[in-house]
């Protein structure tokens, strides 16, 4: 087995794959049945027959672990928990989960329209091999956790959406898994419960309960996931630490998307700018993604007072300068930086795309400047700042992200105003006498 699934694993896949037949006729059919073969060992003749929806898949979970699968529609990613959950056969490969799983895929699969709520969760924890005196101990906590009243003793037929996955979800918590594997299910339902689902999670995975979920929801991944896998037309284009496989996802989905904009660019009549004197950031070592056509070659970071500073008091004014270089002529310019938490999570992002204006062209070897300017109002502590450039649009677009270009140290005096939250936003406070 390949050292991405690592002996002791809960969850080891080492060279899986899926394929799917297209247009098989009924006397192929009838063969497998009398004969005893399966679509999955029958190759086809020609190649256009075949859809790959996993190829050749490997990475393993830890107890404990939570696991976030990522990536565009159709890169096999529901393939991949189905086969994982035992809903679906596999084609080729080895797949391991190892103790009780818990599987919330689709909504409502499992689940009995007819039935009423109460005989729904008392037929998810049979399926799991529970018996009813257990389930009768487990019945109040679930009811209480999905918080849907009365309905619950009414048919699933007539819940709405965001009902049935409170039920779903708080069966598939209460029934102490030891893999819970989630497919997008969490995207519905009002922001109170996914906040009460969120917190239900951490609790799980505090307690050793290993977490695999697919969602395009790459704020979850990054403030949930210890790791994450990148599927792409069935392949892993990406596996590793959660906020750099959500960074690498990200930074080619933009870069697929082109650079285009429907406002007027700026024009090549730019002013000229002075650098500044002082010492810029030190790039040398830090990760760039892209190809390179368009690149970051100098970049500083400046305090109020024009000085090269990572530190900066809360409410003070900070200056980036980029200076952009091109190996070719590009057209469509564009930088930017995203300030990132300790979560991944970009809590601000700048630059000339978001405010809808590009840099004309820039020749082959000829260079631009950048100059952004903010106020840093958020809560103390520290934030990674990427930055990054971007040219042309579908054929010719070209893009450089310089990662963890700088870490910025937020801080506050005695006498400033307590930031509760992330970020500090303008407010007005008053009391009055009734």
């Amino acid at each position: 087995m390949r050292k991405e699934a690592a002996t002791g694993a809960v969850i080891a896949v080492d060279g899986l794959s899926k394929t799917y037949r297209r247009n098989v006729p009924l006397r192929t059919w009838l063969r497998w049945g009398i004969l005893g073969g399966t679509p999955d060992s029958d190759r086809g003749e020609n190649e256009r027959e075949l859809v790959r929806a996993l190829r050749d898949v490997s990475f393993s979970v830890q107890r404990g672990e939570a696991f976030g699968i990522i990536g565009r529609n159709g890169a096999g990613k529901s393939t991949l928990l189905q086969v994982l959950a035992g809903t679906l056969r596999k084609t080729s490969g080895r797949c391991e989960v190892r103790g009780r799983v818990s599987a919330l895929l689709e909504l409502g699969s499992g689940f009995n329209p007819e039935f009423t709520g109460r005989e729904n969760i008392y037929l998810a924890g049979s399926i799991l091999g529970i018996g009813r005196e257990e389930m009768n101990r487990k019945f109040t906590g679930i009811e209480e956790f999905a918080d849907i009243g009365d309905f619950i003793e009414q048919p699933v037929r007539t819940y709405s959406t965001g009902m049935l996955m409170r039920v779903a979800f708080s069966v598939a918590v209460a029934v102490e898994p030891d893999v819970l594997i989630i497919d997008e299910a969490l995207s519905v339902g009002d922001i109170l419960f996914q906040q009460k689902c969120n917190r239900r999670l951490r609790e799980l995975i505090a307690k050793g309960v290993t977490l695999l979920v697919v969602t395009h929801d790459t704020a979850f991944v990054l403030n949930i996931c210890q790791r994450a896998i990148w599927l792409d037309q069935g392949r892993v284009r990406y596996l590793g630490d959660a906020s750099a496989c959500v960074r690498e996802y990200l930074t080619a989905m933009a870069a697929s998307a082109g650079n285009a904009v429907s406002l007027p660019e700026v024009s090549e009549a730019l002013e000229t700018a002075s650098l500044p004197s002082t010492e810029p950031l030190n790039l040398a070592m830090c990760s760039r993604l892209g190809d390179g056509g368009i690149y970051i070659e100098r970049a500083w970071l400046l305090g109020e007072a024009g000085e090269s500073t990572t530190v900066f008091r809360l409410g003070e004014w900070c200056r980036l300068v980029l200076v952009i270089g091109a190996r070719r002529d590009v057209r469509l310019a564009s930088g930017g930086c995203e300030m990132r938490d300790r979560h991944g999570q970009v809590v601000f992002a700048t630059g000339l795309r978001v405010i809808r204006k590009l840099i004309d062209r820039i020749g082959a070897n000829e260079h631009r400047a950048v100059i952004m300017r903010f106020k840093v109002e958020l809560a103390p502590g520290q934030y990674t700042l990427d930055v990054g450039c971007g040219a042309g649009e579908q054929e010719d677009n070209t893009w450089q992200r310089v990662t963890a270009a700088a870490v910025i140290e937020v801080t506050t005096t005695a006498g400033q105003d307590v930031v509760h939250g992330l970020v500090r936003l303008p407010y007005e406070v008053q009391a009055y006498r009734v």
